[in-house]
Order: structure tokens, then sequence, then C-alpha cells
């Protein structure tokens, strides 16, 4: 063998090795991926104020939007969905809002501007695309009582989709 050839070849064996190790690394960064029917698991984000806090399951059904500032679904669907979380507060649902990976200071421009009623967290680390799966933004999700996520819708919510959603937190909250 030539000593061009067996470098193609190291050369091929390496981009295989490093194939086989991205796919597994991949495996192993979305094995905890949550769907409808799953229970949510704690996810660390943090507040406004910069403290560590948790969006667990809390006895209580929740709703959960992740936004980001420059995304305009997220702008669009706002208003209808900060005036909708004001009737899901009413009914005992918690809301809350989970940027990704912002500034505070944007962040906190962001729900002044949509007068936002519900407490609003930064994820600095990822957490509600590798375990959420919010890979298109907004996520809404719907989490019972019993910390079941019910619900998930990626993008835009339409006024059909808060209808939706209304319907399933009157049925199950």
């Amino acid at each position: 063998m030539t000593a061009s050839r067996a470098r193609r070849w190291l050369f091929a064996a390496a981009l295989g090795a490093l194939a086989l190790l991205g796919a597994r690394y991949e495996h192993h960064l979305h094995r905890h991926l949550l769907h409808t029917g799953d229970s949510l698991i704690p996810i660390a984000v943090q507040s406004m104020d910069g403290s560590s806090a948790n969006i667990a399951p809390s006895g209580r059904p929740q709703i959960i939007n992740v936004f980001a500032t420059w995304c305009g679904p997220c702008r669009s669907e706002m208003p209808a969905f900060a005036a909708m979380a004001k009737t899901f507060q009413r009914r005992g649902v918690n809301v809350v809002g989970i940027d990704q990976q912002e500034d505070a200071v944007q962040v906190a421009r962001f729900a002044r501007r949509f007068a936002l009623p519900y407490p609003v967290y930064i994820d600095f680390d990822g957490i509600t695309h590798d375990v959420l799966g919010a890979r298109v933004i907004p996520l809404t999700m719907y989490i019972d009582a019993r910390g079941i996520i019910r619900w998930q819708h990626a993008g835009p919510l339409t006024e059909r989709d808060l209808l939706d959603l209304s319907i399933l937190v009157r049925s199950t909250g």
C-alpha cells in the first residue's frame, strides 16, 4: 500500500469513526426528549434576576411557552396568548414563558412590551431544545396537574389552537 493510499484510508476511517461518535452523541443528547404522554421532568432555568429556578410538576396544571424575542411568529402570537394566559390563571393554571438563550435586558423589554402576566425565565443551557424539543419556536405545552404532557404545539398559536387549548384546560384542569 502506498503512503498516499494509506493516508486516504486512515482519513476515511477517521471520518467514519467521527460519524459513529456523532450519531451516538446525538442519541445520547436527545434520549430524554419529552413527548405528549410523558411526565415533565424538572427543567433548570434562570429567573430574570439571574437566580436559578426549576420548572417542574407542581400539582397544578401548567402551560409552558418557549419563545425568543427575535422570533417573528413568537411576537405575532404573544398578544392573544398573553390575554388567554389571564383566563388560564383564573382557572388555576400556572403559565410560564421560557426564552431561549437571550440576555435578561432583551427578555425584560419583550415581557414589558407585551405586558406578560406570568413569570418569564431564560434557558441558557439549551434544555428547551434538547429536552422539550423546542426546535421550532414558539413551542407551547400543556401539562396536567399530575405532570403529564397532554398537548404541545410548535409554531404560532392560532385562534383555533387557543380555543382547543382552552377546551383541554377546562376538561382536564
